[in-house]
């Protein structure tokens, strides 16, 4: 076999690949990687984001397999044309996200008009929309990347020693005056992913995020919290810090947020030019349901004294959030003790006194389902508090990880105007 055919050969092998990968991306962007778990749930967090990239490729691995077998189409033609129906369907049902993203948009739409009066974008001046994304998507932003702005960034900060753990945060500043921009020092806390005890600040928690938070005039402090040892989650970060693991429970790490906060009043809220009359609490999946039940029970009797009594709570920003505490995490269970169950459930905790939610959530999630989430926005509304949804068919867990994405930028054009109108 000389040269030339061997790298044909070879050319076709890679084509094949690249479309069988296509299936697998097809799979998961329909149903998740909650049927094959093991590595197919990590693979489902960068599915959609990816998805767009997979069609290009599919594409081109079509017609170069096309040009390959080109001699075939006279004397086989079936063949020839099943194998370019074949790819191009690939490509096609690749690219399902990227064509469900006018009605994230038109869903996102009715639903902020359900909570802020269908004149809510009116309702924005016009020099704070020019710090804003203009449109909810463009195909040369997911191509060319959203443009960062200066910011100021200090890492590592301690802000609780004991019970044999360090706990510390990192946090992300406007280099301009906040006052000058959107934010104007809101200050937002943001609890990372990891099934409560996995993970940690810092890359697992969507830096890109806090990034442009802080350019829009937000202090986002992205902080740790006691991590659950004694379990050992199957798709745990492999770069989970040690000095944050103990003998904890879910109780113990609403406590720890609770010291951040008493800390960020006497301390860190002038340190860092924050308002402390303005805060957010946002995480991602377990992070989620900590910062649910943070923002909905600062002001519960059972959570008395756990945060600052100074703090003003504005907005809670759960991303494909469970809706309560596993039983197992908690020092007893819902059976034995439904008081404590309640305690970290958000239905139990909604009442007309908390703050507004947006939701973050996709169809195909494998961990957290969509299903679960909608009925808990719509118990939340019936108990008084104005919730939004973003719903991203096809998108699983995490995938708010590229901010230049069809799905990264709908989440920022809804998430910044959230933001400022719930102020």
């Amino acid at each position: 076999m000389n040269k030339l055919k061997i790298f044909k050969l070879l050319l076709v092998i890679f084509c094949i690949i690249i479309l069988v990968w296509g299936c697998l991306w097809i799979y998961l962007l329909f149903v998740g990687g909650r049927q094959l778990r093991g590595v197919m749930i990590l693979l489902e967090e960068f599915v959609a984001q990816s998805a767009t990239l997979m069609v290009g490729l599919c594409v081109s691995a079509t017609i170069l397999l096309l040009k390959l077998f080109s001699s075939k189409r006279i004397r086989h033609p079936k063949q020839y044309y099943a194998l370019a129906i074949i790819g191009f369907t690939i490509a096609g049902l690749n690219s399902m996200s990227l064509l469900a993203t006018p009605f994230t948009i038109l869903h996102a739409n009715v639903e902020f008009d359900e909570v802020f009066g269908p004149n809510w974008e009116n309702s924005i001046p016009k020099d704070v929309k020019q710090h804003f994304l203009q449109t909810p998507y463009i195909l040369p932003t997911h191509i060319l990347t959203i443009p960062e702005k200066p910011i100021l960034v200090e890492k590592d900060v301690l802000f609780y020693e004991g019970e044999n753990i360090t706990l510390y945060f990192d946090v992300y500043i406007p280099a301009r005056p906040s006052s000058e921009l959107p934010g104007n020092g809101s200050i937002i806390i943001n609890l990372h992913p990891g099934a409560w005890c996995s993970g940690g600040k810092g890359t697992w928690n969507m830096i890109s995020t806090s990034k442009y938070l802080a350019g829009q005039g937000y202090v986002v402090f992205d902080i740790e919290y006691g991590l659950i040892e004694w379990f050992h989650y199957y798709a745990a970060a492999p770069d989970t810090p040690v000095h944050v693991m103990g003998n904890f429970t879910i109780e113990d790490q609403i406590r720890h947020i609770g010291i951040f906060t008493k800390r960020l009043e006497n301390e860190f809220a002038a340190t860092y030019g924050a308002n402390l009359d303005s805060v957010y609490f946002m995480g991602r999946s377990a992070g989620a349901h900590l910062a649910g039940v943070s923002g909905l029970g600062y002001n519960e009797e059972f959570h008395n004294g756990t945060f600052s009594s100074k703090m003003k709570v504005k907005g809670i920003i759960p991303l494909y959030t469970p809706s309560a505490a596993p039983d197992a995490f908690l020092k007893e269970d819902q059976e034995t003790n439904p008081e404590l169950f309640d305690a970290y459930a958000f239905e139990k905790l909604s009442d007309p006194q908390d703050p507004p939610a947006l939701f973050f959530q996709g169809t195909s999630d494998g961990q957290v389902s969509s299903t679960s989430v909608e009925t808990l926005e719509s118990e939340m509304e019936l108990k008084g508090v104005q919730c939004c949804l973003l719903i991203f068919p096809f998108a699983g867990h995490a995938n708010d990880f590229v901010l230049s994405t069809n799905i990264g930028q709908v989440w920022v054009y809804y998430l910044e105007r959230f933001l400022y109108l719930t102020q």
